[in-house]
């Protein structure tokens, strides 16, 4: 380490969080519940925190939590599930699946020690102290002898100042992305109306009238793809996002003898999720195998429904029913039911038109991203300086 600083064990630096038993309380009492799934680990927010009644509160529900305390998840460290409570969750109650690090701020900056757990050195620490294969996790007490790098109070406030910054950037980055996405929902409604409604009477035409629909399989690879021909790109259940417009494979492969008892589908083909993220849609970049998670609507009639409405189609139908809950045109999907799926069919030349509109918000998206993939790595470049003394 860098500059002189001493490392310090984490449990020194900090305060316990006091705990409680709400089941204990008034049954019909309520308190707000911030559990692992309530933090958005790309974000680093709790976002989903949700109330819940003492008579029903899980046994994991025990924390107290104050404004400023930084939560570290104590599961898959590899994704490093971190937030930072705000005063809008200030007297939430935390799972136990969470280590709550209450900085002694005299010795330790808060916002410091936040950037501290985000930060790679922490989190490939983490990752080696973790056991178990399929659940690895961390205990509390790992978390507390881990060390950190401590310098005085004032290039603690001045290392932060210089991450929160960068950090803010980034946030702002983020945000332009998510309007542009905003903006290609509000650029189909628009044109088309509400997809589930129909309110404008397009004609409409079953799935099954459309195309033809190729469910993946899920046949295990053949050795090692080095030896054994590919490797063969497989599309999985978690490699396609909420906003994905067009998806690589990044998780998997098989060899070349597993992909022929797959199905390899053409790149630009529309894939639908129909399990773990049902619902979810997007279009394969590459040609690719893919997984029984999804279903991929193949030898599609461009004629009567072109490829880009049909992927918005499906993306914004599936957006508005989690909005509204109800009347959505796809409920379980089955095969069955997606093949029998109603879908609306305005004439072409607007859906040409909404093509022609969302290319103009895609480049703006890939310069947007362009943008922020420079900002990531100057945040990583100052992140790892910091915490070196080097910054």
């Amino acid at each position: 380490m860098s500059a002189g600083w001493k490392s310090i064990a984490l449990g020194d630096l900090v305060h316990p969080a006091q705990t409680w038993n709400p089941l204990r309380s008034r049954a019909d009492g309520v308190f707000d519940y911030i559990d692992l799934s309530a933090v958005d680990q790309d974000q680093k927010l709790i976002t989903e925190a949700r109330q819940i009644s003492c008579g029903e509160a899980p046994s994991r529900a025990r924390q107290i939590v104050e404004s400023g305390d930084v939560l570290v998840s104590t599961v898959r460290p590899n994704l490093n599930g971190v937030a930072r409570v705000t005063q809008h969750h200030d007297g939430a109650t935390a799972s136990t699946g969470f280590c709550v690090l209450r900085a002694k701020e005299p010795v330790l900056v808060g916002s410091y020690l936040f950037h501290w757990v985000k930060s790679p050195q922490f989190v490939a620490d983490m990752v080696k102290k973790a056991t178990g294969a399929s659940y690895p996790a961390v205990s509390d007490r790992i978390i507390f002898e881990s060390r950190i790098p401590l310098p005085p109070l004032a290039e603690q406030r001045r290392i932060s100042e210089v991450l929160d910054k960068a950090e803010a950037l980034r946030v702002k980055r983020r945000a332009a992305l998510a309007q542009l996405d905003t903006l290609t929902q509000s650029l189909f409604l628009d044109l088309f109306g509400d997809p589930i409604r129909n309110q404008r009477n397009w004609p409409a035409a079953k799935v099954s009238e459309l195309c033809a629909l190729a469910r993946g399989s899920s046949p295990r690879p053949q050795g090692d793809p080095r030896f054994f021909g590919g490797p063969v790109p497989r599309l999985m259940v978690a490699d396609i996002t909420r906003d994905g417009w067009l998806v690589t494979p990044a998780i998997d492969s098989l060899t070349l003898e597993g992909s022929k008892r797959s199905r390899l589908v053409q790149a630009g083909t529309v894939v639908m999720a129909v399990s773990g993220n049902v619902g979810l849609v997007s279009r394969l970049a590459i040609d690719a195998c893919v997984h029984d998670g999804f279903v991929a609507f193949t030898e599609l009639d461009e004629g009567r429904c072109q490829s880009g409405f049909l992927l918005a189609l499906l993306h914004f139908s599936k957006a508005l029913h989690d909005k509204h809950k109800a009347g959505a045109i796809f409920i379980n999907l089955t095969t069955a039911d997606i093949k029998s799926m109603s879908l609306p069919l305005p004439p072409l030349d607007l859906q040409r038109e909404f093509a022609r509109r969302v290319a103009a918000v895609e480049k703006l998206k890939t310069a947007q991203r362009a943008s922020l993939a420079e900002l990531d790595a100057l945040f990583a470049s100052l992140q790892h300086r910091a915490f070196r003394g080097e910054l």
